[in-house]
């Protein structure tokens, strides 16, 4: 019990919260128990007081935290409800302790009674004596007994002491005058008396000169105590002697105050460093941090500047308790801000994850499409939209890109074969087309039937390779120049060659045809305006109608006429292959 009870005392110097600051509130329990089983009890309330304030600060916050999230789900306050079996555990801990202390201090203090009974008992006694008649031989052992006894007596109530040690010392010095009647013996207790007090102020100067003054000082209270209780010496030695026994409490008290301001000082160095610690955290502006890297970050910090905060050490400074709140507070708001921030990262990734798993459904349902283009198109978006979405849990990640990734790889790796057998197809189309592009070329016998057939050989062939379309041009080319040698109607065969010249431009898709099919409306809206206004013209001319300028007019009109004519066929052809 006494080792336990020094342990504590020295380590009240290190202050609670350096001893227990990082501990959670299942360990402070623990130490709670602890302490009331092993410790004095009436030198634990400060760690007392301060484990209860460390458990039920976060018991409080657990508490707070899990009422927040009950109302956010929809809860109403007052249907709130927590158990907390760890603050019950504490309150029975707390509860003994109270109630063992209690019984301590009422058993001290009725000792403390009986001893200041025993104490008046014993100055009664010793005022009898100085009284009696007796010899010496008794009355001396009687009265070194009663000393004895006085001496073996324990603490009496601090509010009866100065009194009771008057009357002791007034008692004690009226036995000695008693003692008048036989000199030797009194001025043999007196020389013992004197030697028990050399001693003490021996030891009185020895702890002037020691360098730990809290020591000194807890020693040098056991010296006044143990002089009080040494009976008187000789007149003519006690002024020098307690001069002696008094310069030495002066240089240890002096010693005393100048430690104290000393750590005064350094107390208030410590707070203002604590303060700097605070502040530099309070600074920090938590809602700026938005990324996994930058609470990583964040977190070291504060782990350093909780080593920063315990390595300034205790403080005894009204001040001290207070900033260790607010830097406990600062740290539960650290750690309160980084839980929100992964309880809402974890939500984001729970909706970026179902957002996901839509697309790889949608993937999976394309995925063996032989719309090659449409479905290419779609799937790119997909792609797209998956790469807006943004991250999911690193769990998920993998498993939910692999498969997404594996539906996307399906489709382009069967559209990829498939255009590669068309690839083949369009290179044999065009050797083929090669071929009659030649054999237009080496033909000596035209007429139209043949010139129909080479185009009908030309459209069965069907298309060739982008990259090669070229050889349509000079296939157009070609027939224009093989038309052109057979006797044919004109408008009939700019049909025909149109016709074989659109049939190829259908390769492209409905969207070319819509674009020539626009093109062959703006040039006929031109025409017939030209049309109009060369005929209001003809209106307005007079004279001869051989006249070489009305030739010329009516030529122009013949013109448009057979141009209106030709787009007008052209836009029937256009018609017809849309329709099929």
């Amino acid at each position: 019990m006494e080792n336990q009870t020094e342990k504590v005392s020295e380590e009240k110097n290190l202050s609670p919260e350096e001893q227990y600051g990082s501990l959670s509130a299942e360990a402070l329990i623990a130490e709670a128990k602890k302490l009331l089983a092993e410790a004095d009890v009436l030198h634990i309330k400060e760690v007392m007081d301060y484990l209860k304030r460390q458990v039920l600060s976060e018991l409080d916050e657990e508490l707070n935290e899990k009422k927040q999230a009950f109302i956010e789900e929809g809860g109403n306050e007052i249907d709130f409800a927590y158990q907390q079996p760890l603050r019950d555990a504490f309150f029975d801990v707390y509860k003994s302790y109270r109630k063992k202390k209690k019984e301590t201090q009422d058993a001290i203090a009725k000792e403390q009674q009986n001893n200041l009974q025993r104490k008046k008992d014993i100055i009664e006694e010793i005022k009898a004596l100085a009284q009696t008649e007796e010899s010496l031989e008794t009355t001396f052992p009687a009265f070194r007994a009663l000393q004895e006894a006085w001496r073996n007596t324990g603490n009496v109530p601090r509010a009866e002491m100065n009194e009771l040690y008057r009357n002791y010392n007034l008692y004690v010095e009226a036995f000695y005058d008693y003692l008048q009647i036989n000199r030797e013996l009194r001025d043999l207790d007196f020389k013992k008396n004197k030697e028990a007090k050399e001693v003490l102020i021996v030891k009185a100067e020895a702890l002037a000169a020691q360098e730990d003054v809290i020591d000194a000082m807890r020693k040098l209270q056991q010296l006044h105590k143990q002089w009080k209780e040494i009976g008187p010496v000789d007149r003519d030695d006690r002024e020098e002697m307690w001069s002696r026994f008094s310069e030495a409490t002066k240089q240890i008290h002096e010693k005393r105050e100048a430690f104290e301001e000393t750590l005064k000082v350094e107390a208030e160095r410590r707070i203002e460093l604590k303060k700097k610690v605070c502040d530099l955290l309070e600074a920090i502006d938590l809602s700026k941090i938005q990324s996994h890297n930058q609470w990583q970050k964040t977190m070291k910090a504060l782990n350093e500047a909780n080593e920063q905060y315990k390595a300034i050490g205790f403080a005894k400074h009204p001040d001290n308790d207070v900033l260790w709140d607010r830097f406990r507070a600062i740290n539960r708001s650290f750690h309160k801000a980084k839980n929100d921030f992964y309880k809402e990262m974890k939500k984001s990734h729970q909706d970026n994850l179902e957002a996901k798993q839509k697309l790889v459904e949608k993937a999976n349902a394309l995925k063996d499409s032989d719309d090659w283009k449409e479905t290419s198109n779609t799937l790119k978006q997909l792609q797209r939209e998956w790469k807006a979405i943004g991250p999911v849990a690193k769990k998920d990640n993998e498993t939910i890109w692999a498969t997404f990734r594996e539906a996307c790889d399906y489709f382009f790796n069967r559209m990829k074969a498939h255009y590669s057998e068309k690839d083949e197809a369009l290179a044999k189309n065009l050797e083929k087309k090669e071929a009659l592009l030649e054999q237009l070329k080496m033909l000596e016998e035209i007429n139209r039937e043949v010139l129909m057939n080479f185009l009908k050989d030309w459209k069965d062939v069907g298309p060739v390779p982008r990259d090669k379309r070229a050889i349509e041009f000079a296939w157009n080319d070609q027939i224009d120049k093989s038309f052109a040698k057979i006797d044919m109607d004109k408008m009939a065969s700019a049909v025909i060659r149109y016709r074989a010249k659109t049939e190829t431009l259908a390769q492209d898709g409905p969207q070319a045809l819509d674009k020539e099919m626009g093109f062959l409306r703006k040039k006929m809206e031109e025409a017939k305006r030209e049309l109009s206004q060369l005929e209001e013209n003809m209106e307005r001319i007079t004279g001869s109608s051989d006249s070489l300028f009305m030739k010329e007019a009516k030529k122009n009109i013949r013109h448009r006429e057979e141009q209106i004519s030709l787009l007008k066929e052209k836009l029937k052809v256009v018609r017809e292959l849309k329709a099929e």
